[in-house]
């Protein structure tokens, strides 16, 4: 038996032990409570905060576009959602079927019940954006059938004129974007998406643990992005699209002489900004899957050979290098050859032009005085030339899918095929053949250079941006010189494009340069049995109809820079086209 003495020692023992535990207890609470309050009190503070606010992104109100008389060519209107909760109903599947059967036919309830969280949320659901107001009526009839289907309003961007869509492109839903706010996707809205696009706003909501919203707390606005207005006229732009021939693919630019604004830039054809905005997929689908390509913007990105309105720089150059003079001339029986080659290289007149001097060689486009010139002629001389003068450069104004073009010379020949430089190549590419790679709106540039005398304003598409001039000066007097041979062009008896001064003489006085684009080779044998003219009937061998003109002759003020693929001669097709689109633009007084 335990005496007293040895109970009371046990109960002690059992006492301080107890003690110890407590104190430990206290020592590990009170730790934790440091840890929890003091060292971390901020962090937790936060999640606390975060767990009772809920923080809900409005999108903003991207910037609008305007044409250079502020006509709005790309804005933002209201239209209509539906949307859907999934908390309200428990059978939200029926109501599903349900606005399938009355509204919606196409809706694909599995595949938008698995795009959406399996919790039981408080926040909606696009079900489909941008209502019609067909099924709006629809659905308001039916309204007593769907709880947990509402409508809301929303934004979306509006594109009012189709023939604008070459420039000002399409926005689209980002994964990459925050919350998915649509970004710019081509063109002018992506060049541009980060001035257009503005900020977005906030609503911080008090929400309970279900994440139902109980108060709104504060809201903070979203901001409208910055609004563009561009140098293109609608009227202008609207009334070149339609002489562009439906049937055909083509390009058409109209420049400011004085400080490189492009008045109006089609392509043929085109598409609708709109389609893609509206999730029309059958018409999207359509513009990538047309080999006509409607996507391309052939005045920016379509690259040719651009035939004789190309004369003009290896004239320049000869002048310059004093390889020939005003009155130099060669005597064109219809070709030339080359020594070592076998191979005619023919003139576009047959029977040829006689004795040919610069001036009579521009003006009727002989291709045997070029041929001539360009057996005196260095290749990278030319090559310098032409980027000097707009070619071989990109330009950054806003369009996708920019690009350099070419004009060669020996090294890209070497680097591109590992071959040397041949004779032959330098007859091609003086008369706008052979390598040569040159878009519609390099054309405009080139001929914008002449009328500068060599210093010439790059082109621009935005009114607010200055006008930024580059290239070198020439000599006034070959300036002079190629001026009076390209208003002879149009102007005088046998020009090649005197046509359009004889049928409209009350028209704008234009001066400028046809050209024939050769789309295929034409074999000697070809030539010889005339088998040449039946080939090029085919609608994908004929030649390319290019021209560049300017007016008024006196004080020029207009730049046209034309090309209709596979449209024949450049003074039958392209070259009236230009007349009507500058007498327009005369008329416009832009």
């Amino acid at each position: 038996m335990f005496s007293d003495f040895d109970s009371t020692k046990i109960i002690k023992r059992r006492s301080f032990l107890v003690i110890i535990i407590s104190v430990l207890f206290s020592i590990i609470i009170v730790s934790r409570l440091f840890f929890l309050q003091v060292l971390n009190g901020d962090l937790y503070k936060k999640k606390s905060k975060q767990n009772r606010i809920s923080t809900k992104i409005t999108p903003p109100m991207r910037g609008d576009i305007f044409d250079s008389d502020a006509n709005l060519v790309a804005g933002t209107i209201s239209t209509y959602s539906f949307i859907f909760y999934n908390y309200i109903n428990k059978n939200y599947k029926e109501e599903l079927i349900k606005f399938k059967n009355t509204i919606y036919p196409e809706l694909d309830i599995e595949k938008f019940l698995s795009s959406i969280p399996k919790n039981n949320s408080y926040n909606y659901f696009f079900l489909k954006k941008n209502v019609s107001w067909a099924q709006i009526v629809k659905f308001e009839t039916n309204k007593f059938l769907f709880s947990s289907i509402k409508i809301i309003e929303t934004k979306k961007r509006h594109y009012p004129n189709k023939n604008f869509s070459q420039l000002i492109g399409y926005i689209a839903e980002s994964d990459q974007s925050f919350n998915s706010f649509p970004v710019g996707i081509f063109h002018i809205e992506k060049y541009y998406n980060k001035l257009l696009k503005g900020s977005s706003g906030k609503i911080l909501n008090e929400v309970n643990a279900y994440g139902k919203i109980i108060r709104e707390i504060s809201v903070v606005p979203p901001s409208k992005g910055s609004s563009i207005q561009l140098t293109i006229n609608s009227k202008l732009q609207n009334f070149s699209q339609k002489l562009i021939p439906v049937n055909k693919k083509g390009s058409i630019v109209i420049m400011k002489v004085a400080d490189g604004s492009i008045l109006s830039l089609n392509s043929n054809p085109t598409f609708n900004s709109q389609n893609f905005e509206d999730r029309n997929s059958t018409e999207i689908n359509s513009y990538f899957n047309d080999l006509s390509k409607p996507m391309l913007n052939r005045a920016f990105s379509g690259f040719y050979p651009p035939g004789s309105v190309f004369k003009t720089l290896p004239a320049l150059l000869a002048l310059e290098k004093n390889l020939i003079n005003e009155n130099t001339s060669f005597y064109c029986n219809g070709h030339t050859t080359i020594d070592g080659y076998s191979k005619k290289f023919h003139c576009w007149k047959k029977q040829g032009h006689g004795k040919v001097n610069l001036k009579k060689a521009i003006k009727e486009s002989c291709d045997v005085f070029f041929f001539e010139l360009a057996k005196l002629i260095n290749i990278d001389d030319l090559s310098v030339l032409a980027t000097e003068m707009g070619y071989n450069q990109k330009y950054s104004i806003g369009l996708s899918n920019e690009q350099k073009g070419l004009i060669p010379n020996k090294k890209w020949k070497k680097n591109k095929f590992n071959e040397s430089w041949g004779k032959g190549d330098n007859l091609n590419t003086c008369i706008g053949q052979g390598f040569n790679q040159v878009s519609p709106l390099q054309l405009a540039v080139h001929y914008n250079s002449i009328i500068h005398g060599g210093i010439y304003p790059k082109p621009k598409i935005i009114k607010s941006h200055d006008a930024v001039f580059q290239g070198r000066k020439f000599n006034p007097v070959h300036q002079k010189f190629i001026l009076e041979a390209l208003n002879s062009v149009v102007n005088e008896y046998g020009g090649t494009a005197n046509k359009l001064a004889r049928e409209h003489p009350n028209y704008i006085k234009i001066a400028g340069k046809t050209g024939t684009s050769q789309v295929i080779r034409i074999k000697e044998s070809e030539r010889e049995n005339n088998f040449y003219k039946e080939k090029v009937q085919i609608e994908k061998f004929k030649d390319h109809s290019v021209f560049v003109g300017y007016g008024p002759v006196a004080n020029p003020k207009y730049i046209a820079s034309i090309i209709i693929e596979n449209g024949g001669s450049g003074s039958s097709v392209a070259a009236p086209l230009a007349h009507e689109a500058l007498n327009y633009a005369s008329k416009l007084n832009v």
